[in-house]
Protein backbone atom coordinates (compact mmCIF):
# COMPACT_ATOMS: atom_id res chain seq x y z
CA UNK A 1 0.00 0.00 0.00
CA UNK A 2 1.28 3.44 -0.86
CA UNK A 3 0.56 6.30 1.52
CA UNK A 4 0.28 9.56 -0.38
CA UNK A 5 -0.43 12.10 2.35
CA UNK A 6 -0.15 12.71 6.07
CA UNK A 7 -3.94 12.53 6.44
CA UNK A 8 -4.01 9.08 4.86
CA UNK A 9 -1.14 7.95 7.10
CA UNK A 10 -2.98 9.17 10.22
CA UNK A 11 -6.15 7.29 9.22
CA UNK A 12 -4.19 4.09 8.65
CA UNK A 13 -2.22 4.39 11.89
CA UNK A 14 -5.32 5.29 13.90
CA UNK A 15 -7.20 2.23 12.65
CA UNK A 16 -4.24 -0.02 13.48
CA UNK A 17 -3.85 1.54 16.93
CA UNK A 18 -7.52 1.14 17.82
CA UNK A 19 -7.45 -2.47 16.60
CA UNK A 20 -4.40 -3.19 18.77
CA UNK A 21 -6.03 -1.62 21.82
CA UNK A 22 -9.29 -3.53 21.31
CA UNK A 23 -7.37 -6.79 20.89
CA UNK A 24 -5.55 -6.11 24.15
CA UNK A 25 -8.86 -5.25 25.84
CA UNK A 26 -10.54 -8.49 24.67
CA UNK A 27 -7.51 -10.58 25.66
CA UNK A 28 -7.77 -9.17 29.19
CA UNK A 29 -11.50 -10.02 29.27
CA UNK A 30 -12.74 -6.45 29.48
CA UNK A 31 -15.66 -4.97 27.56
CA UNK A 32 -14.52 -1.36 27.91
CA UNK A 33 -11.13 0.10 27.05
CA UNK A 34 -9.02 1.25 29.97
CA UNK A 35 -6.56 4.12 30.07
CA UNK A 36 -3.72 1.63 29.62
CA UNK A 37 -5.41 0.35 26.45
CA UNK A 38 -5.64 3.89 25.13
CA UNK A 39 -1.97 4.46 25.91
CA UNK A 40 -1.12 1.26 24.04
CA UNK A 41 -3.13 2.53 21.04
CA UNK A 42 -1.22 5.83 21.08
CA UNK A 43 2.11 3.97 21.20
CA UNK A 44 1.11 1.85 18.20
CA UNK A 45 -0.09 4.92 16.28
CA UNK A 46 3.15 6.80 16.93
CA UNK A 47 5.28 3.80 15.96
CA UNK A 48 3.43 3.34 12.66
CA UNK A 49 3.63 7.05 11.80
CA UNK A 50 7.38 7.07 12.51
CA UNK A 51 7.79 3.97 10.31
CA UNK A 52 5.93 5.79 7.53
CA UNK A 53 8.34 8.73 7.77
CA UNK A 54 6.38 11.18 9.94
CA UNK A 55 8.41 11.78 13.11
CA UNK A 56 5.43 12.75 15.25
CA UNK A 57 7.18 11.89 18.52
CA UNK A 58 9.47 14.91 18.20
CA UNK A 59 6.68 17.31 17.20
CA UNK A 60 5.35 19.70 19.78
CA UNK A 61 1.75 20.84 19.92
CA UNK A 62 1.72 24.59 20.40
CA UNK A 63 -1.31 26.61 21.41
CA UNK A 64 -2.43 28.97 18.69
CA UNK A 65 -0.51 27.28 15.87
CA UNK A 66 -3.06 26.42 13.21
CA UNK A 67 -1.08 23.56 11.69
CA UNK A 68 1.46 21.27 13.29
CA UNK A 69 2.07 18.78 10.50
CA UNK A 70 4.24 18.57 7.42
CA UNK A 71 3.03 20.37 4.30
CA UNK A 72 1.07 18.31 1.81
CA UNK A 73 3.05 17.36 -1.30
CA UNK A 74 2.29 19.39 -4.40
CA UNK A 75 0.07 17.78 -6.99
CA UNK A 76 1.97 16.62 -10.03
CA UNK A 77 -0.83 16.54 -12.55
CA UNK A 78 -3.98 18.38 -13.38
CA UNK A 79 -7.17 16.82 -12.06
CA UNK A 80 -9.47 15.48 -14.74
CA UNK A 81 -12.65 17.46 -15.13
CA UNK A 82 -15.88 15.58 -15.07
CA UNK A 83 -18.57 16.32 -17.58
CA UNK A 84 -21.41 17.94 -15.71
CA UNK A 85 -24.87 16.70 -16.54
CA UNK A 86 -27.67 19.25 -16.63
CA UNK A 87 -29.60 19.55 -13.39
CA UNK A 88 -32.86 17.60 -13.22
CA UNK A 89 -35.87 18.97 -11.40
CA UNK A 90 -37.53 16.30 -9.30
CA UNK A 91 -41.22 16.46 -8.50
CA UNK A 92 -42.48 14.90 -5.32
CA UNK A 93 -46.13 15.78 -5.89
CA UNK A 94 -48.37 12.81 -5.13
CA UNK A 95 -51.61 13.70 -6.84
Amino acid sequence: MRVKSYTEAVRLANAAGIDAAKKRMRKAGRKVMSAADRDHAVDVIERILVDLGFDVVSWRALAGVPRNEPPEPKRTGKPKRRATAPAVQLSFAFA
